[in-house]
């Protein structure tokens, strides 16, 4: 269990949830900075390692951006006030974590942009976080959410394409970020619950 953390305190500002909010609508305003900070396997090998952490605030059009801020901006608030620290934290590692297994694990994807699997495994933590806790929230509601992550990530893996998101012609879904996000959102939840207290 975590201790010594403002876990429900709701003067907490959650500034990275805001922060990485505000960098994905820049990116998107001007192309320029869009072509510095995507996701391109080539460049992240010649040493442009920035990229497998700044790919992911890069989105391929309004409403790729408006359904990834719809679930990523909430949930990250939610769980930035109830744990500050470690939401921080898994903002700087889940990330490069869904980049290395892109990496390694989809040698044929080029280029690849979004907050989906960062949002997937906020989403995740969250859902994981209120039911380990000690909250009057019913246990039905965040094991819904987690269904309804998990029938999306299946949906995904079966159709090739985005469940919800229009406007990507030419352009795949890539469901092993949502399964990296998903799989970095438990192993936090684990380190959290299974930390002594202090």
């Amino acid at each position: 269990m975590v201790a010594k953390e403002k876990l429900t305190d709701p003067r907490v500002f959650p500034w990275a949830t805001v922060t990485i909010a505000l960098l994905a609508v820049l990116a998107l305003a001007i192309p320029a900075v869009t072509e510095k900070l995507i996701y391109d396997r080539t460049l992240v090998f010649r040493g442009q390692v920035w990229r497998c952490w700044s790919g992911h605030v890069v989105h391929y059009g309004l409403s790729h951006l408006f359904w990834d801020l719809a679930v990523f901006l909430p949930a990250g608030c939610w769980l930035e006030r109830l744990w500050a620290r470690g939401t921080r934290w898994f903002y700087v590692v889940c990330p490069l974590a869904i980049s290395g297994v892109l990496l390694v694990f989809e040698p044929s994807l080029m280029r690849y942009a979004g907050l989906s699997g960062l949002a997937t495994g906020t989403l995740v933590l969250l859902a994981g976080w209120q039911l380990t806790g000690k909250n009057h929230e019913p246990v039905w509601f965040w094991l819904g959410v987690l269904a309804l992550v998990g029938a999306k990530i299946v949906l995904e893996l079966f159709t090739g394409a985005p469940l919800i998101v229009s406007g990507f012609t030419g352009i795949r879904t890539v469901p092993l970020s949502h399964i990296g996000g998903l799989v970095c959102g438990i192993v936090f939840l684990v380190i959290a619950r299974l930390k002594p207290a202090a």
